[in-house]
């Protein structure tokens, strides 16, 4: 109904004020409502899109502040789930009477998939971080490793001074090739 229409049924002589009033009332009222539910699931979705990107970016911001890996993944997996245990819980109805109890939830399917999302996004999120820590470790317990092989070979005999005397040999071995092959030229 538009505003024309509104007054239209307002100016018109057929019913009486009262319920021309108790229609507008009741127009108003429904719109209003209307108007609620449709902000209600705009909410909702923004904030189930917020979440699902303060997760992922939580992760890595997280990560770079070097906080524990566990501290990490239980943070994003909240902030993940959040949404959909807001709606699980607000969709979540308990009756109980003299005569029965009833247990009813209104929208399951949203909120398990809800749940779903934001769970595969939080552990895809804290995968990649989990995999890079796990495979670090690895490498830092692999190059201690060797480090301490290396230390353990050579306690008897120290290759740096044999190393150095190489390059010295190669070095002047070189000069001298250098100014012989120079001397033969100079000589043509």
């Amino acid at each position: 109904m538009n505003p024309n229409d509104i007054d239209e049924l307002l100016n018109s002589e057929d019913s009486s004020p009262n319920e021309d009033t108790a229609r507008y009332l009741a127009h108003i009222e429904r719109k209003l409502y209307e108007e609620i539910a449709a902000r209600k699931r705009l909410d909702s979705g923004v904030l189930f899109l917020v979440c699902q990107l303060g997760s992922v970016s939580l992760s890595w911001f997280l990560f770079t502040l070097q906080i524990s890996i566990s501290l990490i993944v239980a943070t994003c997996i909240i902030c993940a789930l959040l949404p959909g245990l807001i709606d699980a819980g607000e969709s979540f109805n308990f009756e109980l009477s003299s005569e029965r109890w009833e247990l009813r939830h209104d929208k399951p399917l949203i909120a398990l998939c809800k749940l779903g999302i934001g769970g595969v996004i939080s552990w895809h999120s804290t995968r990649k971080i989990s995999t890079a820590v796990v495979q670090t470790n690895l490498a830092i317990k692999d190059t201690y490793a060797e480090i301490r092989t290396a230390e353990s070979l050579g306690e008897g005999f120290q290759f740096q001074g044999l190393e150095l005397l190489l390059a010295v040999v190669v070095g002047l071995g070189l000069i001298a090739f250098n100014s012989l092959k120079n001397k033969g030229n100079s000589d043509v």
